[in-house]
This record gives structure tokens, C-alpha cells and sequence, in this order.
């Protein structure tokens, strides 16, 4: 009887442990992903300068990590944005700006998007923030681009990480 209350204890303790393994590795995953070390042949990541020309007065957040996500379409993007600032004293938020046109001019990749409904907080879109006026470029390994969160003018430059 106690050689099975003793089996039984140490099959629950090794079940948890795997548990919490397999539960520390999904979060280190996730989070590999936005700090950019994520490897994926579908996916680039970039460590740069985000600005943003708030009516409270230029919000600039350095080492700001985005992501360009190929999508089926061969000439198109979304762009994340983690921990993005367009104000001062907003707390910063993961934003995916979908719908991004891409395109090659020689060794240069354009990107535009006349009007794009940003999604954040969980995948929420926020209307109030309609993407507008994005045009940017590609060249190397560095990305700028230039947009409109509703009436906030934003600019990023960055450089790929690997």
C-alpha cells in the first residue's frame, strides 16, 4: 500500500513538472517572438527609434522591436509594433498594422498603405486610429517608414536584428 501511495505521489509530481515545463517553454516561445530572436523565413525583425508627435509633445521610444509578417499574398505585410508609445504617459501596447502594399524598385522594397485599421490589445481594432499616409522603405538591413495614427504623426527607423 505505501509503495503505491509513494508510485502515485511521484507519477502527480513528474505529471506537474512537465506541466510547468512545457507551460515555461510556450511563454519563453511567445516571448522570444516579440523581443525579435525568433527564427522564421516568413517573418523580419527590426530594433529602432519610434517617434511619435503627440499633441502632448514628441513621445520617443528607442529600441523599439517590430516584426514585418508576410502574408499569403506575396505583396503584402502587417507590421507589429510591441510596446509601441504614441503619447506621453499612454502605456505602451503590442499594435499590428495590417494590410501593408509592398514592392520592389531594384535593391529597394516600397511600402504604402493609404488607409489601414490598426489592431491592438488582443486584436481589437481601433478605428479611432485608422493607419493613414504610410509610405516607408526597405533597403539592406534597415527599414523607415512614416504613418498616421489618426491625427499623430509617427515615424520608425531601425535596423534588422538577427
Amino acid at each position: 500500500m505505501k509503495k503505491t501511495v509513494y508510485l502515485l505521489l511521484v507519477l502527480m509530481a513528474v505529471t506537474v513538472s512537465c506541466d510547468k515545463i512545457e507551460t515555461e517553454i510556450a511563454k519563453d516561445h511567445v516571448e522570444s517572438e516579440k523581443n525579435g530572436t525568433m527564427e522564421n523565413s516568413d517573418t523580419l525583425f527590426y530594433k529602432g527609434t519610434l517617434t511619435a508627435n503627440a499633441s502632448s509633445g514628441d513621445c520617443i521610444t528607442p529600441d523599439t522591436r517590430i516584426s514585418l509578417n508576410y502574408t499569403d499574398k506575396t505583396d503584402s505585410v502587417s507590421i507589429s509594433i510591441y510596446k509601441a508609445k504614441l503619447a506621453n504617459g499612454m502605456p505602451a501596447m503590442d499594435i499590428v498594422i495590417p494590410g501593408i502594399s509592398i514592392r520592389k524598385e531594384g535593391e529597394i522594397t516600397v511600402m504604402t498603405a493609404s488607409s489601414s485599421i490598426p489592431l491592438a490589445m488582443g486584436g481589437q481594432p481601433f478605428p479611432r486610429y485608422t493607419v493613414t499616409h504610410f509610405s516607408g522603405n526597405m533597403e539592406s538591413d534597415s527599414i523607415l517608414f512614416s504613418l498616421l495614427f489618426g491625427s499623430t504623426s509617427t515615424m520608425y527607423g531601425g535596423k534588422a536584428t538577427h
